[in-house]
């Protein structure tokens, strides 16, 4: 009973048949190698779904994170922004204005409707370009702007024009007509945009508080707005 063995027959129409003795010790470990592969199998698929579905999570996870990042980033400009704008003020100067104005003319400044700061401060960016080193010159009755435009997603090439709009102290803006080929720009990450334009008639520099650069697509959105103050960029 002890050398008890299987035998395994092997027929072919065309072949003798062959035949094998296989003995249960083999089968049995056949039978287990078997079964744990199936189940190292399974093991394996549940584990590839876990990861899976973490990895998703993650993913998802670092969108939110990002997305978060991006609203943080535009706050702390836009509180930069303000904050550069309330700095050029200066409070002493403002007292001392106030001081020689007459009743009469205090009260007809008082009926002038406000200007609208949120409407003037307005500040966008949708972190698709960057706006570094804007720098302006007064050159007589012009002025020339110059600014480092970069393209914040250089996977793919940024195309567009930069317009500039002049704020008056009255918070009133008057858009300006400047070079289009000088403005225009398709980039895949760098470009040096250098423009001159003239002070509208009427108007002197002491007229205006500062200047509002705005980057559009070629599709017309506007993906960046900034007012910069000419008492930060003029000597």
């Amino acid at each position: 009973m002890g050398s008890t063995k299987y035998n395994v027959l092997f027929m072919r129409d065309d072949d003798t048949v062959k035949r094998y003795r296989i003995s249960p010790f083999w089968l049995k470990v056949l039978f287990w190698f078997v079964f744990l592969l199936a189940v190292c199998a399974g093991v394996g698929a549940w584990a590839g779904y876990s990861f899976w579905g973490n990895n998703v999570q993650l993913k998802q996870d670092n969108i939110e994170l990002q997305k978060r990042l991006t609203d943080a980033s535009v706050q702390l400009e836009r509180l930069e922004n303000v904050n550069k704008i309330l700095d050029s003020y200066d409070p002493n100067d403002i007292q001392t204005i106030l001081a020689s104005v007459p009743v009469e003319e205090k009260k007809a400044v008082a009926e002038v409707p406000g200007v609208d700061l949120k409407k003037l401060l307005a500040y966008k960016n949708l972190m698709r370009a960057g706006v570094e080193n804007v720098k302006l010159q007064k050159s007589g009755r012009s002025l020339v702007l110059s600014f480092d435009l970069n393209n914040l997603q250089p996977s793919s090439a940024l195309s567009g024009l930069a317009r500039i709009e002049l704020i008056e102290n009255v918070g009133k803006g008057i858009a300006v007509k400047s070079n289009e080929d000088d403005m225009s720009f398709h980039i895949q990450r760098f470009k040096v945009v250098r423009t001159r334009f003239g002070i509208p008639a009427g108007l002197d520099l002491d007229d205006l508080y500062g200047i509002r650069l705005m980057i559009e697509t070629k599709k017309d959105e506007l993906i960046f707005s900034e007012v910069y103050p000419l008492s930060r960029m003029l000597n």
